[in-house]
């Protein structure tokens, strides 16, 4: 007896490739701006500590010139983020013959490239609150703003190839979709995320070199 064709999503089928990498392309260039816009941080940090008289205009060019990194890739991830959602819906309505990554899957891999950027926008808050406030010192401040920085240069670093691996390796059965409609709705949870911080992003920014053009 021939045994017939293996239905799509059982046990034994793969997870689609496809349906893993354009979301994890989208949280990656989260993490990849966090580290570029970190790294340019540092800079700045290195040359405050050199020219000790450093003012809030030239530190607020500083920072709005770093987080254009971060700003760019938020923005590329939107779209990114969009494409991966198309896709999650067209599989709830197609027959496939791989699986669909779990809501977990699609949940762990944000959290694991948004990290860097929440790093980042801790580490800018310290320091804005150090410019603005005339009563404080920044040296006070400076180990913490460091070690922020840090984290988000190694931690996006790490993420960027730990979401590229995940995306590609075959993923065991825990990580396979039950429910086809819960992935989706993570996509779009994750992509409204994504899209909140590109705001928050874009308007410090902005905000930042408002404060840079008053001042000079």
């Amino acid at each position: 007896m021939t045994p017939g064709p293996v239905p799509p999503h059982t046990a034994s089928s793969s997870v689609s490739i496809l349906a893993r990498i354009v979301p994890a392309l989208s949280y990656a260039l989260p993490a990849l701006g966090a580290a570029g816009s970190a790294y340019l941080f540092i800079t700045l940090m290195r040359a405050m500590r050199e020219a000790e008289a450093a003012g809030i205009g030239a530190v607020s060019r500083g920072l709005s010139q770093a987080n254009m990194v971060i700003v760019v890739t938020l923005y590329l991830a939107i779209v990114v983020g969009f494409i991966g959602i198309v896709i999650g819906f067209a599989r709830m309505f197609m027959n496939t013959t791989t699986a669909a990554p779990s809501a977990w899957f699609y949940l762990i891999t944000g959290i694991l490239g948004f990290l860097p950027m929440f790093a980042l926008w801790q580490a800018q808050s310290l320091l804005l609150e150090v410019m603005f406030a005339r009563s404080a010192n920044i040296a006070m401040v400076a180990s913490k703003i460091t070690v922020l920085l840090m984290l988000a240069l190694s931690v996006g670093l790490v993420s960027i190839l730990v979401l590229l691996v995940v995306s590609i390796i075959p993923l065991p059965r825990l990580m396979r979709a039950r429910r086809k409609w819960a992935a989706p709705v993570v996509l779009v949870f994750m992509e409204i995320a994504v899209i909140a911080m590109t705001v928050l992003y874009h308007m410090r920014t902005a905000w930042l070199y408002q404060q840079y053009q008053e001042r000079f």
